[in-house]
């Protein structure tokens, strides 16, 4: 993504910012500190380093936006969405204050929401963190690029964690977590100084319950991916920039591992301890029985039924009202669990080593058992995903047994994206004939809020049966091969989201819309325009213009306007680029009775 020369250049900048830095370090007094209006403190030294960190950069790189802690942006006025610097000139101004030598220079690259570079520099030291070609490196005081030191996260071991924390951001949430994971050591460290530690394998894990922002943590993310490690939210997909207030949700950091138990994600919230277990053991217990339970994924509330149970799997068919050819999609908690039942070809273990857990489906040849063909329901092929909701991974490892879940909806209808989405559906009775929805499992709102990416595994040249998060251009990247797109085939589908006519709400559905109808309501995109300004039925999917919000938006709209009564659903245009496709997708088919 960036050249060596490039990087030598950016790594000069960052000391040139740690000169300037220091300079106002060992002379700074207490008049030299201002307060925002959020009350952090601001010194001459962030305003000093800042003007020298983004002239730098827009030298180095002219034609990509930045944003900056002191030089704010908002994300409707960047120029380009899908690659930009977040710059912290001082990360950890309270330790500058404090005459701590724990403040770092941060800068990070994003690219299409993550992180691809990402740079920490300690102006104490004179020491740089940052990564290059897939590694990650440590360079010492006055030492040159060649020396660069590699550096990787140490594999966790469970029974003697290490924790990283700050005495200054202490909460009840962080309290509850460390009385749950129970550290053998937690350190007391200020700044993005807590990302070095970890890409260094010194500590474990750094759970984090406080507010950040992005330019935080963006560059310790991208050193920490690099060293073996990453960062997740707490909802279980990795973290993501861009977002429209650039504030960051509840997370953990943490260093090498294959299986991040689910409660520490879990758990990053004020969430009770003994009331989840109960909900958790009452769903497994009821799944067993055949019965259906609902709970949520990082893309959509799924409806789950147990995959060795032919009566489960139909009473999934019966209560959605969902036609027997529209195949269903199985989850399981592992891409070890997934190969037990299909074929994996090369194409299927690049994409799943990239995208798993999380929002990709993957269609294979079955294995030939008996299992497997309960769970195909006696189909040659079969959909398989690892959901990256750590609720999600917790029922599926306590069950052990593949879970069929479609969304949690009647069939053809919108997509619920939260628990309420799935009452309305379902209840009160939650029950009819053949079928039972024992357990409703709340957790918050889904992450992305659309289906999984599905794409078929089994050929030389892999096709998208239907678009979600995980984009054609994402795919590409790593299969540095092309993707073919399969047009609409209704007689023979082997995967969900294939129906011409889907996700359809009670009023008509119209897109690319401009001129208001009778009777209507609107999903507007970006600023509202003034001839809707005082209309009275509108949901704005993102007013910056932020595709993902959007996503994130979408059924909640559709939703949203239905419950008004409108006759008719007008959308604006929405850009067919990256998630946009997905979305506009959804909306097609949504739109298809008209």
């Amino acid at each position: 993504m960036i050249s060596k020369k490039k990087i030598i250049k950016i790594i000069d900048l960052a000391r040139k910012c740690s000169l300037c830095a220091m300079s106002h370090f060992k002379n700074l007094d207490s008049t030299q500190v201002h307060y925002k209006e959020d009350h952090s403190p601001l010194t001459k030294a962030d305003l000093e380093v800042n003007k020298i960190a983004v002239e730098g950069l827009k030298k180095l790189f002219p034609d990509i936006d930045i944003v900056s802690e002191e030089f704010k942006k908002s994300h409707n006025s960047l120029k380009n969405n899908k690659i930009f610097w977040l710059v912290d000139p001082i990360d950890g101004t309270k330790e500058f204050i404090n005459k701590s030598p724990n403040f770092t220079v941060n800068f990070a690259l994003i690219k299409n929401n993550f992180p691809v570079f990402g740079l920490i520099a300690q102006p104490h030291t004179d020491t740089v963190w940052y990564n290059y070609n897939g590694k990650a490196w440590k360079l010492d005081k006055n030492s040159k690029f060649e020396n660069s030191k590699q550096i990787e996260c140490s594999k966790i071991n469970y029974n003697k964690i290490t924790t990283l924390s700050s005495l200054n951001h202490r909460t009840k949430e962080l309290e509850n977590w460390m009385s749950l994971v129970k550290p053998i050591k937690d350190i007391d460290v200020g700044s993005s100084i807590k990302f070095c530690y970890l890409a260094e394998g010194k500590v474990d894990i750094y759970p984090r319950t406080a507010p950040t922002m992005e330019w935080d943590i963006a560059a310790g993310h991208s050193i920490l991916k690099a060293a073996g490690g990453n960062l997740y939210c707490d909802n279980g997909f990795e973290m993501q920039y861009g977002k429209t207030d650039f504030k960051n949700s509840n997370f953990l950091a943490f260093g090498k591992t294959n299986n991040l138990p689910s409660k520490y994600l879990i758990f990053l919230n004020d969430q009770n301890f003994e009331s989840y277990e109960n909900d958790i053991n009452y769903a497994v217990d009821e799944l067993k029985k055949g019965n259906l339970v609902a709970f949520p994924t990082e893309t959509v509330y799924g409806l789950g039924a147990i995959g060795d149970s032919e009566k489960a799997i139909k009473s999934v068919y019966t209560a959605k009202k969902r036609p027997l050819n529209n195949p269903l999609i199985a989850h399981t908690f592992s891409r070890e669990e997934a190969e037990k039942h299909i074929e994996f070809t090369s194409i299927a273990k690049i994409l799943t080593k990239s995208f798993w857990p999380g929002p990709l489906t993957i269609i294979g040849q079955t294995k030939n058992n008996k299992f497997t063909k309960i769970l195909s329901q006696g189909k040659s092929t079969l959909a398989l995903r690892v959901p990256s909701h750590p609720v999600a991974l917790d029922l599926m490892k306590r069950v052990n047994v593949p879970i069929l879940a479609p969304s949690a909806n009647l069939s053809g209808q919108v997509s619920p994206t939260s628990a309420e989405h799935v009452i309305n559906d379902f209840g009160p009775a939650f029950y009819g004939e053949g079928w039972k929805l024992s357990k409703i499992i709340a957790y918050g709102s889904c992450a992305i809020g659309l289906e999984s990416t599905v794409i078929d595994c089994r050929g030389e040249i892999p096709i998208i049966l239907r678009h979600g998060f995980i984009t054609k251009e994402m795919i590409i990247d790593v299969l540095k091969t092309d993707v073919l797109d399969l047009e609409n085939n209704d007689n023979e589908l082997i995967s969900p989201g294939q129906l011409k006519s889907h996700y359809s709400p009670k009023a008509n559905v119209f897109i690319n819309q401009k001129k208001s109808m009778e009777n209507s309501g609107w999903l507007t995109f970006g600023s509202t325009p003034k001839s809707l300004q005082k209309h009275k039925n509108l949901f704005n999917l993102s007013p910056t213009k932020n595709l993902f919000q959007a996503c994130f938006l979408l059924y909640s709209g559709l939703r949203y306007l239905d419950s008004l009564g409108v006759k008719n659903i007008q959308v604006m245009p929405i850009p067919n680029e990256s998630i946009g496709v997905a979305i506009n997708d959804r909306l097609k088919r949504a739109s298809y009775k008209n």
